[in-house]
């Protein structure tokens, strides 16, 4: 079983308590394979400016804030987990479209420089540590 929590803030620092909803859309084993998880929603009501669910089955699961719904996979953690990371992953891939690229931390950019070679980044003074560089044998 697993836990979420996270702080929950508006985008002005308030505390929000705007209701998080879990559920599964049909039924589904549990995670330890005995027993039956049913479509029952689980409302969480942030408190103190912090969501923490009750333990939570493993296992994918809906969870619904507001308006909007992202599908999610509950890891198998002893520890209490975080929320944004489950949306985050659960999140389509990119289209083929230029300009978006998902970060998912440690890179800014992605730069395209005409055929650099492994010898040619190495003689860069100062690589940008936020981009990504791709280079080529030759």
């Amino acid at each position: 079983m697993t836990v979420i929590s996270e702080p929950i803030t508006t985008l002005a620092g308030v505390s929000d308590r705007t209701p998080v909803t879990f559920y599964v859309h049909t039924l589904r084993p549990t995670f330890a394979g005995v027993g039956i998880i049913t479509p029952t929603r689980v409302q969480v009501l942030p408190e103190g400016g912090v969501l923490t669910t009750p333990d939570l089955d493993p296992g994918p699961a809906t969870v619904s804030w507001g308006t909007k719904s992202y599908e999610i996979t509950i890891p198998d953690e002893d520890d209490p987990v975080a929320l944004w990371p489950l949306i985050d992953a659960g999140m389509p891939v990119p289209s083929n479209e230029a300009g978006f690229v998902r970060n998912v931390g440690g890179i800014a950019r992605i730069a395209r420089i005409a055929r650099i070679t492994e010898s040619a980044y190495a003689a860069l003074t100062t690589p940008d540590p936020e981009t990504l560089y791709i280079t080529f044998e030759g």
